[in-house]
């Protein structure tokens, strides 16, 4: 049987009891309907994901007793980093949830001259990224969240990693694939990836000049969110946990 999964800050190894509220509650009563008796899994999105089962569902709250330590392994050997310009619309919650999917580390937006949306919601923007994560990680089975971050293009470019690529749709000398392979045994990698209007000449250099390797993703002209996408599953099949 599929056991459904929740979300729960706060649980250690040693947690014995834990109560489900908020949107998990929400989910686990009025849309799964679950009641006591019924077993779940429990994850902290540190790496920790515990077996329990319901004792009580309130009004506001369930109430679960731990009964043991899962064994998920789930988590890339590898870390990917995904900058990605901000995308109109819902195209930013897409890639967050295709990415976490694909077991991507962290995921950076940013802004670039050609970036069409501007920044400006704060908080409320990243929380709702946030959030999407977390029902991704939830559907596919990851015990770790990726790391969600809205910042300026300079700062992006300054994410640790061992090998920065930047996904260019001319002038790129080698393809993805390629440049991945050329490092094998690289575990931290950056995949750079701009707005729908692409990075300018000026910001091209700019990440250039911090590293950056040019790579391109084949000779069709992508979409901004699926070359995000792909890139991040080429270098999972390439150095990580797909091959």
């Amino acid at each position: 049987m599929h056991l459904r999964r929740f979300y729960i800050e706060g649980l250690s190894v040693g947690s014995q009891r834990a109560v489900i509220t908020g949107d998990e509650f929400t989910h686990l009563k009025k849309v799964l309907r679950l009641k006591a008796g019924d077993e779940v899994l429990l994850f902290d999105g540190k790496g920790l994901e515990l077996t329990a089962e319901i004792e009580t569902v309130g009004r506001d709250s369930a109430e679960a007793s731990i009964t043991g330590l899962s064994e998920r392994k789930s988590e890339s050997h590898i870390e990917i980093t995904l900058l990605q310009g901000i995308l109109k619309g819902d195209k930013p919650e897409f890639v967050v949830q295709k990415a976490t999917e694909l077991g991507a580390t962290a995921i950076i937006f940013f802004e670039t001259s050609r970036t069409v949306p501007v920044i400006k919601e704060g908080r409320g923007r990243q929380t709702r990224l946030e959030k999407t994560a977390i029902e991704a990680a939830k559907q596919c089975g990851r015990t770790v969240l990726p790391k969600i971050l809205i910042t300026d293009f300079r700062r992006a470019l300054e994410a640790p990693s061992s090998l920065k690529i930047m996904m260019m749709e001319e002038g790129a000398k080698k393809g993805l694939s390629e440049v991945l392979k050329e490092h094998a045994g690289v575990k931290k990698i950056a995949l750079l990836v701009g707005p729908e209007g692409g990075l300018s000449v000026e910001e091209a250099g700019l990440a250039t000049a911090q590293g950056f390797i040019a790579a391109s993703l084949g000779p069709r002209i992508l979409r901004a969110e699926t070359a995000a996408i792909a890139a991040v599953a080429a270098a999972q099949c390439v150095s990580g946990d797909m091959g």
